[in-house]
């Protein structure tokens, strides 16, 4: 009965990871302030559009909302070096 309940327990606190990791990543987003250039792909990075209601009906805000979240995610330096290390160790380029 004992080794179910602390089963239970540490099969919970497994569970909650990922969602502890989601939030983390949601409050670091909104604490962290944007960056405009990225030197390790030597481009400027997206910023957050201006609504215009045309820009929504022909679907090009969603769009750029979208380029936004994926330039601007907490740590985005850290994951660009981590997948250019396994390109090259994968690829050999």
């Amino acid at each position: 009965m004992r080794i179910n309940n602390n089963f239970a327990i540490i099969q919970n606190i497994v569970y909650m990871f990922p969602l502890l990791f989601i939030l983390a990543m949601f409050i670091l987003h909104l604490a962290l302030p944007d960056k405009t250039f990225s030197k390790e792909e030597r481009r400027y990075l997206a910023q957050w559009p201006v609504f215009h209601i045309e820009k929504v009906l022909n679907g090009s805000y969603e769009a750029k909302v979208e380029s936004y979240f994926s330039d601007q995610f907490p740590f985005r330096n850290f994951w660009v070096h981590i997948q250019e290390e396994s390109n090259q160790i994968l690829f050999n380029r």
